[in-house]
């Protein structure tokens, strides 16, 4: 289908309904449970799963971060680990 001279631009907006549970269900944040103790801190996890991620950005500093002294120079750096 190729573009005519009298051809439109057209934007058409779906509108639908849902059940208003759902939503609520939808709109509901991840509710975080008490985790324990580790390293003299309080942790939280979710309560629902979740997943966790690496926050160091390459490989050198996570294996920088696998000895003692290398731990000690990535928190100098600014990660937590």
């Amino acid at each position: 289908m190729g573009k005519h001279k009298k051809d439109v631009t057209v934007v058409s907006i779906g509108v639908g309904t849902m059940p208003a549970k759902k939503l609520k269900e939808m709109k509901k944040k991840a509710e975080m449970a008490m985790g324990g103790m580790a390293n003299g801190k309080k942790h939280m996890y979710l309560a629902n799963g979740g997943s966790v991620t690496d926050n160091l950005p390459n490989l050198g500093l996570k294996a920088l971060a696998k000895t003692e002294k290398g731990k000690t120079a990535v928190r100098k750096m600014g990660f937590d680990v």
